[in-house]
């Protein structure tokens, strides 16, 4: 068991500063992930296909992962969980991911599911 008084370790510099560096640009990148969010639906117009769904659905959740990340990154830097920030800073980049993966399995292809 830990002792009530013991010093905590100090937060990591280098997370603040990248927490920093994304928070301005998740306030950056809101407007124009809003703006593609909308835009996405607009996709159908080119038919039923599953992946335009797909497409659809990462586009509309974009801008609440560009929020929720940062936001979340600092709650998890306050409470000291460092790797936890850590993930939580970036996980905005699993929506690029996803798009990337779906551009390169074929969108608006016939039948590329």
């Amino acid at each position: 068991m830990t002792e009530p008084n013991a010093p905590r370790p100090p937060r990591s510099k280098t997370l603040r500063l990248w927490l920093i560096i994304g928070s301005i640009a998740a306030v950056l990148a809101i407007i124009p992930a809003g703006v593609m969010g909308m835009m996405s639906v607009m996709a159908t117009d080119a038919g039923v296909n599953t992946m335009i769904y797909v497409f659809i659905f990462t586009m509309m959740t974009f801008p609440l992962a560009i929020i929720l990340g940062p936001v979340l990154g600092w709650i998890a830097y306050w409470l000291r969980y460092e790797r936890l920030s850590w993930i939580l800073l970036f996980s905005p980049f699993a929506w690029v991911v996803a798009l990337i993966i779906i551009f390169s399995l074929g969108f608006g292809q016939p039948n590329p599911i």
